[in-house]
């Protein structure tokens, strides 16, 4: 809902997904439709969820949420802009 009312407000996609099982039928494909419906692709920034070392990078998140976004047809455009694209607009990164 704040994501809806205040265009300054950005999110990410960073869970291990164990929220799911309280969320019954609820897909992760469903959940970025959703998102992309309110936000844009352009608020939505990629996470892993890596809170901690030794942690670091998670190819399976990665990968569960790459899954996700081909099963809510993202266009390969706003896919670019989620795994990196607003990440680098935002804090200075490559582009």
């Amino acid at each position: 809902m704040a994501a809806d009312t205040c265009p300054n407000v950005h999110l990410d996609t960073s869970s291990s997904n164990g929220w799911m099982r309280y969320q019954p039928g609820l897909t992760l494909a469903e959940v970025f439709r959703a998102t992309l419906a309110v936000t844009g692709p352009s608020r939505i920034l990629f996470g892993t969820d890596s809170s901690f070392f030794p942690r670091g990078w998670q190819r399976p998140v990665f990968e569960r949420q790459s899954t996700a976004l081909d099963e809510a047809r993202v266009s390969a455009a706003d896919r670019d802009l989620i795994l990196g694209g607003n990440f680098n607009r935002l804090f200075g990164g490559r582009s």
